[in-house]
């Protein structure tokens, strides 16, 4: 009869079956991924609502900016596929798509990066002046959903087939 093994024996003995372990992923990825975007442009709607419903105050145009880039990164890093990314890289040739894919890719985090700062600078903002900090936490959580939701759906997309 056949012990079985506890986490220990499999920690220690790094018998990991790792297309096992991320097929889960794989498949509920892109649902949780969409909620996840779901859940940061919901959290910005209700902050804007409620400060110019409830509170009738008027929302500046850049407090918009932050989260329009997010989910602009958003689409530009699920643009990039993985077959681009990982073709040989031959640098001066003018097909290169590898070279393409990753100045696209990297574009995409500096547009997220740029996101995330603007947020940052929005609810600093807010909370300086002591007024509309609803919109500056929205726009905080926003970024920060759309682009964890971003980065779900590019990391446990299937690098086989472009399907999600």
């Amino acid at each position: 009869m056949e012990r079985r093994r506890g986490y220990m024996d499999w920690l220690l003995h790094a018998d990991i079956d790792w297309d096992t372990l991320t097929s889960k992923p794989k498949e509920y990825s892109p649902g949780i991924a969409g909620a996840l975007f779901g859940a940061g442009w919901w959290c910005w709607v209700d902050a804007f609502v409620h400060s110019a419903a409830v509170d009738h105050k008027h929302i500046p145009i850049t407090y918009h900016i932050p989260g329009w880039v997010a989910t602009l990164a958003l689409i530009v890093m699920n643009i990039t596929s993985r077959q681009e990314l990982a073709e040989p890289e031959e640098m001066y040739v003018d097909d290169n798509f590898a070279s393409r894919a990753k100045v696209l890719l990297f574009i995409s985090y500096l547009m997220a990066f740029g996101a995330v700062a603007g947020s940052v600078a929005v609810l600093i903002t807010c909370v300086q002046h002591h007024v509309l900090v609803d919109i500056g936490v929205g726009a905080l959580l926003q970024c920060g959903f759309v682009l964890l939701s971003g980065l779900l759906l590019w990391a446990f997309r299937s690098a086989d087939s472009p399907e999600y």
